[in-house]
């Protein structure tokens, strides 16, 4: 039977953001969002927005270090991992353009381990992002960098579309979200901690792209929003107590859980996108960890609800 995962009390919070595409809550509570006008947006209780740091470009998913001192961003097009200071909004570049030989100019997401250690999406090495969503080709990396960004291994090659990622309660995989493909697929981590082991499928497909959907025709029936509704697109993920791994979908503005047990179930849809649109992440905050935020490509906010399910604090900000 399927397990009933409700989101109610919908709200828009933190007007004012430029392309939030990630969201995250602090150890201290602090919600913080991706923010094309800055690097980072952090909303307070009030609504009050407050922009930090100058990254340029298209600051994506990230990460905050175990301190909460330091948010490091995957800016996407630009093939940098940034290391934002949150206090000063003050920016070191840990890599630029290339990592361990591979082009990272597609970086996508980062995300720190409780180890501190730094893992990264590429979703392609081919220059023409467009061509890739079109192709299908798989050709994207996950980079494993050391907790100061030195050392850059890649960890995964050949991936489809690899996007936001996420590591289960023991950290025994780490879950990569492929967009293109719209499921998920996870990788044993090794006993060594720096290493993953095969890919594996988790969960069933999120969409229904059909094979002949892929080559020159893809670009006119993208223009078709029926079409893309159907291709899903997934992107963002989390997972809550139960263990059950929540993952945004773009264009059919929906969110879905996958079960332990390998089932998807709908938790939130927004057909009209008339307040959850382009969803592309999902976190959890508040005393009770019931209070949940999503992402947008689309929408100048995040939509906050309240979650049936708290969820699962980041590994490294456990105790």
């Amino acid at each position: 039977m399927a397990p009933d995962i409700r989101v109610t009390d919908l709200v828009s919070v933190g007007h004012g953001l430029d392309r939030p595409e990630h969201v995250m809550v602090t150890r201290d509570g602090r919600l913080l969002a991706s923010d094309k006008s800055s690097a980072i947006g952090e909303v307070s209780p009030d609504g009050t927005l407050r922009r930090i740091g100058a990254a340029g470009g298209e600051p994506n998913g990230f990460a905050v270090t175990a301190t909460g001192s330091h948010a490091l961003v995957a800016n996407f097009g630009h093939g940098l991992l940034q290391q934002v200071d949150l206090q000063s909004g003050a920016i070191t570049v840990l890599a630029r353009d290339e990592a361990a030989g591979h082009s990272i100019r597609w970086i996508n997401f980062a995300l720190v381990d409780s180890a501190g250690a730094i893992w990264a999406s590429v979703c392609t090495q081919n220059d023409d992002l467009q061509d890739t969503i079109r192709s299908g080709r798989a050709d994207g990396l996950i980079v494993r960098f050391d907790p100061d960004g030195s050392n850059p291994a890649v960890v995964a090659q050949d991936v489809n579309f690899p996007n936001c990622m996420a590591l289960d309660r023991d950290e025994q995989h780490l879950y990569v979200v492929r967009t293109v493909a719209a499921d998920v697929v996870r990788y044993p981590i090794g006993a060594d901690r720096c290493t993953l082991g095969p890919q594996q499928a988790y969960g069933p497909p999120l969409g229904e792209r059909r094979p002949d959907e892929f080559g020159a025709q893809a670009a006119a029936l993208m223009a078709d929003p029926a079409v893309t509704r159907r291709w899903g697109m997934a992107d963002g993920c989390g997972f809550d107590a139960a263990g059950n791994l929540w993952v945004t979908l773009v264009f059919p503005n929906r969110v879905v859980a996958i079960t332990p047990e390998g089932q998807a179930v709908t938790v939130l849809e927004d057909p009209d996108g008339a307040l959850l649109k382009s969803p592309t992440s999902v976190a959890w905050g508040g005393p009770d960890l019931r209070d949940v935020y999503i992402g947008s490509l689309a929408s100048p906010y995040v939509v906050k609800g309240r979650s049936s399910v708290p969820g699962m604090p980041m590994v490294h900000q456990r105790d």
